[in-house]
């Protein structure tokens, strides 16, 4: 397995990242497809913090913990998402049991303790014009959606992170996307996006007509899982699209009564 270990201003020594590694592998063992695995360390004051990303088998894991030195922020982060992984393979598998098709959503809990229900969205590829009719035809104000393409040079499809979002903003639409070239490069930037302001003169599903006018700034904000439900809780708002910092990827934030739904890509 293929961990890439990344320290935000400090240096991950030898020992540390071999530990980290030891760690980390024993996790492999839930997974018949690991996509890829990404471990965060950083300090922030007297924390020592660890943040734990996995994509693996159509679902996406992502943990922290924190501890007074980072050896110990890699027990606890581990422990941590030993637990979250099983509790969902034994979801999925009490569901097949029961002739139950499988659902890619699961339940989490934000570190402070905020319930929140993740819902994987549907892999299959729209254009931005074809996603925006479907947000129509199911009555909702944003939908997050795989960008379809043309052509896919050498079957390359973006490493599967092309994601876009389009959402009401006002009395208008607004839509996100990581652009192409952004994907193609020798080092991807994932973390970079454009934002484009919505004209719609036809919506009519058999000859639309919408103009996608590049906006001057974005709205989309970059916010961690956590920063994001603050925020929203904070504005009252009934939803909210975000570039969620941890993964790289476009999410929207929405309430369902007392709980959370968060939208996020599947994989």
């Amino acid at each position: 397995m293929k961990i890439k270990i990344t320290g935000r201003h400090i240096d991950v020594s030898d020992a540390l990242r071999d530990y980290a590694e030891k760690k980390i592998s024993r996790l492999e063992k839930y997974f018949q497809q690991l996509i890829d695995t990404h471990l965060i360390l950083y300090i922030e004051k007297l924390d020592h913090t660890a943040e734990l990303v996995m994509n693996g088998d159509s679902v996406q894991f992502h943990a922290r913990d924190k501890a007074a030195d980072l050896y110990s922020a890699i027990d606890l982060l581990t422990d941590k998402m030993d637990v979250q992984i099983s509790r969902f393979k034994e979801k999925i598998q009490t569901r097949k049991g029961h002739g139950v098709a499988e659902e890619l959503s699961f339940d989490i809990i934000s570190d402070k303790g905020k319930e929140a229900l993740l819902n994987q969205v549907s892999n299959k590829p729209f254009d931005k014009i074809e996603a925006f009719l479907q947000m129509k035809l199911n009555r909702k104000d944003y939908i997050l959606f795989k960008r379809g393409v043309a052509e896919v040079d050498g079957g390359l499809d973006f490493a599967n992170k092309n994601y876009a979002v389009i959402y009401r903003s006002g009395q208008g639409y607004r839509m996100a996307e990581v652009p192409v070239e952004n994907f193609t490069r020798q080092e991807p930037d994932y973390g970079s996006f454009n934002e484009y302001e919505l004209e719609v003169i036809d919506e009519s599903p058999a000859n639309p007509k919408i103009n996608f006018k590049k906006a001057d700034a974005v709205k989309v904000g970059k916010l961690t899982l956590d920063e994001a439900l603050d925020t929203m809780e904070k504005s009252g708002s009934e939803y909210m699209a975000f570039f969620n910092t941890d993964t790289r990827y476009f999410n929207v934030l929405s309430k369902n009564g007392k709980k959370y739904e968060v939208l996020v890509p599947a994989f």
